[in-house]
């Protein structure tokens, strides 16, 4: 019964020195997460973000997916997160000081990517330029009569449907890259068509 009684006190003696140190060493882990000290993951991490997404708006400036201003206020706030980093990067801190600027990094990258999913009308009026400029060449070439009226008549059936299904296109959303394309061939198509006639 002794021995039984011994070896079940040696037992649980065990089991509380190994509870001892685990607790020890969690301790351990938690306050180093809150002392000051180095992050270099953080600090790689962080670079590689920034220039990411400094990548992904010289990209969508570059494809036309951002206006000159979109990518100007991208790049100010991008450039002032750039700061809060060099400020973090030169001291000691702790890992709560880098949840902020990681946040405000998160934040930007989801913004610049609903930007680029929607981007702006540029292309649209684009394209709507150059309906009107077909139209007013369509319009002079019947009035000096060097377009016959039954063919300005059919460019303009051309037209006025290009016309109505990219307004009915645009009226709820923005075009997609596939609709751009097939509005701008046909416009070209048009374009070539009455460029020979004229």
């Amino acid at each position: 019964m002794k021995v039984i009684d011994f070896l079940q006190v040696r037992y649980f003696k065990k089991k509380m020195l190994l509870l001892v140190i685990v607790l020890g060493m969690m301790t351990v882990l938690v306050q180093c997460a809150s002392v000051s000290q180095r992050w270099p993951e953080n600090e790689r991490r962080t670079e590689d973000r920034m220039f990411l997404l400094q990548q992904e708006i010289g990209k969508g400036l570059g494809s036309g997916e951002l206006t000159l201003d979109e990518s100007q206020e991208f790049v100010v706030k991008l450039d002032n997160l750039r700061r809060d980093y060099t400020v973090l990067r030169e001291r000691k801190t702790t890992q709560e000081e880098w949840a902020p600027l990681l946040t405000k990094l998160e934040d930007m990258e989801k913004e610049v990517k609903v930007v680029l999913a929607y981007p702006s009308r540029i292309d649209e009026t684009k394209l709507e330029d150059r309906m009107i400029v077909l139209q007013r060449r369509l319009d002079d070439g019947m009035l000096i009569g060097r377009l016959r009226r039954v063919q300005g008549r059919d460019f303009q059936l051309r037209l006025d449907d290009i016309r109505r299904e990219f307004l009915q296109r645009i009226k709820d959303r923005p075009l997609t890259t596939e609709e751009k394309g097939e509005t701008s061939s046909r416009l070209d198509l048009l374009e070539s068509d009455v460029n020979n006639a004229l």
